[in-house]
C-alpha cells in the first residue's frame, strides 16, 4: 500500500469523524444530518480509491467504475444543504422525474462497469467512456448550480447568513476544482492523480462544518465570554467568523459590536446600581467587586 492509498484512507475517517462531529453537535437540524450523509458518500468514495490496491487484478476495472457511484449521490446531497440552509425556494421539483432517470442511467453505467476501461491493472490506469464524461458533467452541472446559489447568497443576504454563504462558497469551489483537475483534465496529459484529489476536502469539510454548525456571531462571541456551553468548532472558529463578518458586512458588524458594548456597560451599571443599594461600600470597593464579576468583558 502506497503513500496515495494511505492518505486517502486517513481522510476519508477524518471525514466521517468531522460529519459525525456535526451530526451530534448543538441541536440536532435536518442540515447536520445531510451533512454527514454527504461526509459518508465522500469517505466511501476515498475508501474505494485506498483499498482498492488490495484487490485481485480481475477485480480493479470494477473497483474504478464502483468508486463513482458513491460520487453520484453527492450533488443531490449538496443541493438539499444549500436548500435547507438558505432556504432556497428553488427545489427544481418539476425537474426531480427527468433527475431521478438521468442517475439510475448513470449508476447503472457505474454498476455495470461501462464508464471506465482499465489499461494496467498494476497502475491503475484507465480510459474514459463516454459515460464517464457523462457522469463528470453531471456533477459538475449540479455542483455548479448549488455554488451559483451560493455565490449569490453572499451579495443578497446580510451579516452571518452571509458568512455561512461565503463559507460555503469556498469550500465547493477548492473541493471542485481538486476534483475536476485530478479527475479529469490531468488523466489526459498521463497524471492519473485522482487520489490526490482528496486533498481539496479538507477545506471542503472545514469551511461547510464551521458554516453548518454557525447560527449568531455576536451569540457565540457572548456564550464564549459567559464561560457558557458550546461546540468545539463553534468556539475555535469565532474570532475567523468575527473576522469574515467585519469584512463581508462591515455595517452590520459595527452596529452588533456596539449593541453588544451597550449591553456590557448596561449591565455593568446595574450591577453597580444592585450593589449600592444592597451593600454598604466605598465606591473602589464596589468598583472592584463589578469589575470581578465582568473580567472578562471588560479587557
Amino acid at each position: 500500500m502506497n503513500t496515495a492509498n494511505v492518505y486517502n484512507i486517513l481522510v476519508a475517517i477524518f471525514l466521517l469523524s468531522i460529519g459525525f462531529y456535526v451530526k451530534r453537535a448543538g441541536k440536532s437540524r435536518e442540515a447536520q444530518k445531510q451533512f454527514f450523509l454527504l461526509c459518508t458518500a465522500l469517505a466511501t468514495w476515498m475508501f474505494f480509491h485506498g483499498l482498492r490496491i488490495l484487490l485481485p487484478e480481475e477485480f480493479r476495472e470494477i473497483a474504478l467504475n464502483w468508486t463513482l457511484i458513491p460520487i453520484l449521490f453527492v450533488p443531490r446531497i449538496l443541493h438539499r444543504i444549500v436548500n435547507l440552509m438558505f432556504d432556497s425556494s428553488e427545489n427544481l421539483k418539476e425537474l426531480q422525474l427527468y433527475h431521478s432517470i438521468i442517475l439510475v442511467y448513470l449508476l447503472s453505467c457505474a454498476f455495470f462497469c461501462n464508464a471506465i476501461s482499465i489499461r494496467d491493472t498494476s497502475k491503475f490506469t484507465y480510459m474514459y467512456n463516454y459515460s464517464y464524461h457523462l457522469i463528470n458533467a453531471y456533477a459538475l452541472l449540479y455542483i455548479s448550480y448549488s455554488c451559483y446559489l451560493m455565490f449569490r447568497s453572499i451579495f443578497r443576504s446580510k451579516g452571518d447568513l452571509r458568512i455561512r454563504a461565503f463559507l460555503f462558497s469556498s469550500g465547493s469551489i477548492i473541493a471542485l476544482i481538486f476534483t475536476i483537475t485530478c479527475t479529469w483534465v490531468l488523466p489526459y496529459f498521463g497524471l492519473y492523480w485522482a487520489s490526490r484529489s482528496v486533498f481539496g476536502f479538507l477545506p471542503f469539510a472545514l469551511f461547510w462544518s464551521i458554516a453548518i454548525l454557525h447560527y449568531d456571531a455576536f451569540e457565540i462571541r457572548e456564550h464564549i465570554l459567559d464561560g457558557k456551553k458550546l461546540p468545539f468548532l463553534n468556539r475555535i472558529s469565532s474570532f475567523l467568523v468575527l473576522c469574515l463578518f467585519r469584512i463581508l458586512d462591515p455595517n452590520e458588524y459595527y452596529m452588533r459590536l456596539l449593541i453588544s458594548k451597550a449591553n456590557v456597560v448596561l449591565n455593568v451599571t446595574s450591577k453597580n446600581h444592585e450593589l449600592a443599594m444592597r451593600m454598604d461600600l466605598e465606591k473602589l470597593e464596589r468598583a472592584e467587586m463589578v469589575a470581578g464579576i465582568y473580567q472578562n468583558r471588560i479587557k
